[in-house]
């Protein structure tokens, strides 16, 4: 098989995604796992070797009864090459410098306080340049950006109702920086970031839930690692709970977010703030300005009726469209990725809530279920694992030769 065939090129993709899976393996595992033969293992992992990509960490492990020699473990040399990943959300501009298998090694982040959104791409264009600069020699395969909403790839803009990121174009940054790019909705590269750099925690389905200034899901296949053409699949903040609740953005009535997003939280809170006098807040701030969503939670634990009823309520509707996803699509496992229910309290109000509705499926009812810690540079990191699925595992751009 010639080594810049598309075969070639296929195997040699697939050998990598099982490593990247497999942190430290053996060729015979990955010839099992991939069903690839033991020569063409053979002949790619010395090419990876050759080129310094691939390792033997001068560990082995012995096979089973009668299979021979000892196997020679293989993982990724993890310095060598470079991802940056960049998230834009309504916290601001995020950046995460990572190796090859995704640890963190710089990381920088300017808040929406900071710059106007007029000059988004200047300040992005900025901000890489000053991190290529302070890296010598290091080699940045590609560069990653996790959106709010999604992206068109033809005007390189963000598709969104936000107003916010109407200045975005990638072919502005692109001007000034010769690295190759990739941009895909925020959510869908925590899920990869998941998949990539978790490997031993995550499994090849599952479903990754994002609670903030709004609401998504990713319903993460291994098998189809693609970026999808659909813009609104995964849009869970925009499924209606109520038919009579409140006009949402979107102009339904009672959208999912209208009850237990960042953004709708701090809009009702503020509300509050300016309209009654017996809130909590008011205990808390002086000015509905300051309000954050560690303030609605502090009056959620002092008592403050309305926010309790707003955040049950929200809670249900949450755990029950959480629940409803799970009954109409298979997963191994559901992540959840919010602020909000990184708060004990919350968190098992809605696990619970969740297994309740589950129940009556047999599958399910030991269904793992983690909300994890949450991180500022979740997105960033996530944007880096785009990075390292573009332009290094499925490598368009990557040359076997380097």
């Amino acid at each position: 098989m010639k080594k810049n065939s598309e075969a070639y090129k296929l195997n040699y993709s697939n050998v990598l995604e099982f490593i990247y899976r497999n942190k430290e393996t053996s060729r015979i595992e990955i010839a099992n796992d991939t069903g690839l033969t033991p020569a063409t293992i053979t002949h790619i992992v010395s090419e990876m070797i050759e080129n310094n990509l691939l390792v033997e960490t001068g560990d082995e492990v012995r096979g089973g009864k009668g299979s021979g020699r000892n196997r020679k473990l293989l993982k990724l040399n993890e310095e060598f090459a470079y991802f940056l990943g960049i998230e834009i959300n309504m916290k601001g501009l995020f950046f995460m410098l990572t190796n090859l298998v995704g640890e963190s090694l710089v990381t920088s982040s300017i808040l929406i306080t900071e710059f106007s959104t007029r000059d988004i791409n200047q300040v992005i264009t900025d901000e890489i340049k000053k991190i290529i600069h302070s890296l010598s020699e290091k080699n940045i395969i590609g560069i990653g950006i996790a959106v709010p909403g999604h992206y068109d790839s033809e005007e390189k803009t963000i598709i969104t109702n936000n107003k916010k990121w109407e200045y975005f174009n990638l072919k502005e940054i692109e001007k000034n920086i010769s690295i190759p790019f990739k941009v895909e909705n925020n959510i869908e590269c925590m899920a990869l970031s998941e998949y990539l750099f978790e490997a031993s925690s995550s499994p090849d389905n599952f479903l990754f839930f994002h609670i903030g200034h709004g609401l998504f899901c990713s319903f993460f296949d291994a098998k189809r690692l693609e970026i999808k053409k659909n813009y609104y699949i995964g849009e869970i903040g925009h499924t209606v709970v109520n038919i009579e609740g409140p006009v949402c953005e979107c102009g339904k009535k009672g959208c999912l977010q209208t009850y237990i997003s960042d953004s709708w939280l701090l809009k009702n809170a503020r509300f509050l703030f300016d309209h009654s006098n017996n809130t909590t807040l008011k205990s808390l701030v002086t000015n509905p300005d300051e309000i954050q969503l560690s303030t609605i939670i502090d009056g959620y634990i002092l008592g403050d009726s309305f926010l309790t009823n707003q955040i049950d309520l929200g809670l249900i509707f949450l755990g029950t469209s959480v629940a409803n996803t799970l009954i109409l699509h298979d997963a191994k496992k559901i992540y959840i990725n919010s602020e909000l229910l990184n708060v004990p309290q919350f968190q098992q109000t809605f696990i619970t809530f969740i297994r309740d509705q589950l129940s009556f499926i047999p599958t399910k009812t030991d269904l793992e279920i983690e909300i994890i810690p949450y991180n500022f540079y979740r997105g960033a990191r996530g944007a880096a694992a785009l990075a390292a699925l573009s332009f290094f595992i499925k490598h368009p751009n990557f040359s076997i030769e380097n």
